[in-house]
């Protein structure tokens, strides 16, 4: 009887053995910005015969986890068991535990999760004293959100638009909680301040109660960016960066303008009183002459503290005087269907030719037939400073049209304006490849053939001479090798083939191609697929584009052929086989 209870109390043992359960992979801590994505894994390690007996569960600070808002996703891997939490929030910190029992038997991992944040928005900011012109500010940093405070930032407004909020150009470390700041003369400013941490920028803080208004002065700078501008003819255009309200300093901000023909003892001025205005206009008596210009700011306590300084500039440009001579095709490079050469001698740059900046030449043509009101203009840049400057331009114009008759002439242009045309030359390209024909359609289709129609090529580019058709066959859904056939239609006035000895229900690809004596053109291509059935489907297409389905007697296997169909263009169309 000793031996038997020893075998009950072993199997007892064993069994108490195999059903435990342990946790493998123990979770880890988590460290993840606001908006990220948490993770946590733990791997359940069981008996299998108790596999069906498992149950894991999560927990949050004690809480079980339920998915009912899309917070929360667990996945299971065999016995891997994952708590993806979405776009986690600083809510969302905590401990997190995975739980896992095979009846009486419990295993627990937690881990802990830090969410970090930008930091919350300063607090109590306040002007502590205003004087002259600077203010001392204070604020009480607040919570960090798990990110230590590395910089604060200090903004400020204006009465004057009090909408605009300005950063100070100096950023106060983490660990200060006062600044002394500058302020630009003659402005009401109000303040906030912002905290960054390794996450990002803090929201404001609230604005201050307080506002500081320094005293004002005369402006500290001028207009930047001062240039001229060159597009009207007889004008001297002046042209600036207006500078911010923050610049002005004080009341009656307004900007002196002074010019000079460039070498003159003298200056002209006059007052622009708007603040706002970025530019000045005055009449002169030159073409692009060269002048000297400034642009001063100023108030009613008096000019800039800075000088301003001179810039060089133009005043209007004007109509070239200069035209190319010996403007005629280049005879070293014949003239292509698509391309022609030109040649002309280049013209002096100098500015009383030029009458403005020398950008290069315009290039006209147009069709002899049309006349010059159609036509084309394309503008030929020259680089400035070129080192490898030449006697003679040489200029290839492409995208002409083919076998057409043309006139061409070529001008100077500066920034604005085009000089006088050279003499009008006259040439003809010659015949080239046509483009693809157009409309290209099935107009029936039976078991054994099909019925091509089409139209000619928006652009022959030459004379037709008629239209090469050729084919590929779907082979386990890709096509074959192209196959040209035979005869090749040599009528430019048949608009259409009926071509013979096909497979049934079988998928084709047909190309059709109209030729000059030059070359072939563009092939345009259709899929069509043939007829099936023990009878022969033979479709014909209706007025309304649509293929209605006759039937004929089966008339056997033929061997590949190409039938011609002459297109007549009539009140009413039909075909014509020979």
């Amino acid at each position: 009887m000793t031996g038997w209870y020893t075998w009950v109390y072993l199997l007892y043992f064993v069994s108490y053995i195999t059903a435990s359960v342990y946790i493998e992979n123990q979770l880890k801590n988590l460290v993840e910005d606001e908006g990220a994505r948490a993770k946590f894994a733990c791997k359940a390690s069981l008996n299998p015969r108790d596999q069906h007996r498992l149950q894991v569960t999560w927990k949050h600070d004690g809480s079980i986890l339920r998915n009912t808002s899309g917070k929360y996703t667990f996945k299971v891997d065999r016995n891997k068991y994952i708590l993806n939490i979405h776009s986690v929030e600083l809510t969302d910190a905590g401990v997190y535990s995975c739980r896992a029992t095979v009846g009486a038997d419990v295993d627990i991992s937690s881990a802990h999760l830090t969410v970090r944040g930008v930091p919350d928005p300063p607090q109590e900011v306040q002007i502590i004293s205003c004087h002259g012109h600077s203010a001392e500010i204070v604020w009480q940093p607040s919570g960090n959100n798990g990110a230590k405070i590395s910089e604060f930032f200090i903004q400020f407004n204006t009465t004057d638009d009090p909408d605009s909020w300005h950063q100070y150009y100096e950023s106060f470390r983490g660990n200060v909680q006062s600044a002394f700041i500058d302020l630009a003369p003659w402005g009401t400013y109000a303040f906030r301040i912002v905290a960054k941490n390794a996450v990002g920028i803090s929201d404001p803080s609230s604005v201050t109660d307080r506002t500081c208004t320094p005293p004002p002065d005369r402006p500290d700078g001028n207009p930047k960016d001062v240039h001229t501008r060159t597009d009207k003819k007889g004008m001297l255009s002046i042209v600036w960066t207006p500078m911010h309200r923050l610049y002005h300093h004080g009341p009656g901000f307004r900007y002196h303008v002074y010019w000079r023909p460039r070498g003159s003892t003298y200056w002209d001025s006059a007052i622009v009183d708007e603040p706002s205005a970025s530019s000045f206009e005055v009449e002169v008596d030159d073409v692009y002459g060269i002048y000297e210009v400034l642009v001063k700011a100023e108030n009613d306590l008096g000019e800039s503290h800075q000088p301003a300084f001179v810039y060089l500039g133009h005043s209007g440009e004007g109509e070239p005087v200069a035209s190319p001579k010996d403007f005629r095709l280049d005879p070293t490079k014949p003239v292509q269907p698509h391309v022609a050469h030109f040649i002309w001698e280049s013209v002096d740059e100098e500015v009383d030719n030029i009458r403005g900046r020398f950008i290069g030449y315009k290039l006209r043509y147009w069709k002899s037939s049309e006349g010059r009101l159609k036509k084309n203009e394309v503008d030929i840049i020259m680089q400035e400073q070129h080192s490898d400057w030449a006697p003679d331009v040489r200029v290839a114009l492409p995208n002409l049209p083919a076998y057409t008759a043309l006139r061409a002439q070529v001008a100077v242009m500066n920034s604005h304006y085009t000089g006088p045309p050279s003499q009008t030359i006259d040439f003809f390209t010659p015949e080239g490849a046509p483009g693809p024909v157009r409309e290209l359609h099935v107009e029936a289709t039976g078991m054994k053939y099909v019925l091509l129609k089409w139209l000619p090529p928006d652009e022959p580019n030459g004379v037709l001479t008629g239209y090469n058709i050729g084919y590929q066959e779907a082979i386990n859904g890709s096509f074959g090798k192209f196959t040209p056939l035979s005869p090749r239609i040599n009528n430019p006035s048949t608009l259409g083939a009926r071509i013979t000895g096909l497979e049934t229900n079988h998928q084709y690809r047909f190309h059709v191609t109209a030729r000059t004596k030059s070359a072939p053109g563009e092939p345009q291509y259709i899929d069509i697929k043939t007829a099936s059935g023990k009878q022969q489907r033979n479709y014909y297409r209706l007025a309304n584009d649509e293929l209605q389905e006759l039937y004929e007697p089966f008339a056997g296997a033929q061997q590949a052929q190409i039938s011609l169909a002459l297109l007549m263009l009539m009140n009413i169309t039909w075909f014509l086989f020979r």
